[in-house]
């Protein structure tokens, strides 16, 4: 997979967490901006600050994780992380679900597009990945308007499954299949 990933974004590398990246891992799940998305595993708060040994135990589980990946979003000049992506397809590697965080300080600059793309284009052709799936906070607006945009459809909810600022709040589930991924492959290169 590490293969892969070499020289596919000309903007960012896509490696595999190290511990020396712990305390910029720290600083930026810290960050105010992403609480309540910054799709770490479950076990942790996503919304409250992480110490510095919670964030150990974030790398520990990411790094742990036998059914699927998690990788560092880095910025090839002076290796700077500037976000994560992970990858779970559990008990089903035919319907894997991705997640991904660009971090504050880093968005709206196409980073996550780039990355995304990546990503999708290694499951949909090196793995019998049929449906990728992402689940987003109904509040959320931006993170749903950049799945949609890229190529997901909203297909579906859970209702009041969070409770945020004194509201329950909705899950929003989207999805892409491979031959919607396929097709808009045929229709772009077209275009090209």
């Amino acid at each position: 997979m590490a293969d892969f990933f070499q020289g596919k974004s000309k903007r960012i590398v896509l490696q595999a967490f190290e511990p020396e990246q712990i305390s910029a891992l720290h600083a930026h799940l810290n960050h105010p901006a992403l609480a309540g998305r910054r799709y770490i595993p479950w076990e942790f708060p996503d919304d409250l600050p992480l110490s510095y040994q919670q964030v150990e135990a974030v790398y520990k589980t990411w790094a742990d994780q036998k059914k699927g990946f998690n990788l560092a979003l880095v910025l090839p000049e002076g290796k700077e992380l500037i976000g994560h992506i992970s990858c779970d397809w559990g008990w089903d590697t035919f319907c894997p679900q991705v997640s991904m965080v660009v971090y504050p300080d880093y968005q709206r600059r196409g980073y996550g597009g780039e990355v995304l793309q990546t990503v999708l284009d290694y499951l949909f052709h090196h793995t019998p990945a049929y449906n990728i799936s992402g689940w987003i906070a109904d509040w959320n607006r931006p993170a749903l308007e950049f799945a949609l945009k890229v190529g997901f459809t909203q297909c579906g909810k859970s209702r009041r499954v969070r409770f945020r600022n004194g509201i329950y709040t909705d899950s929003i589930l989207v999805d892409l299949l491979r031959e919607e991924w396929l097709t808009t492959q045929v229709e772009s290169s077209h275009g090209a």
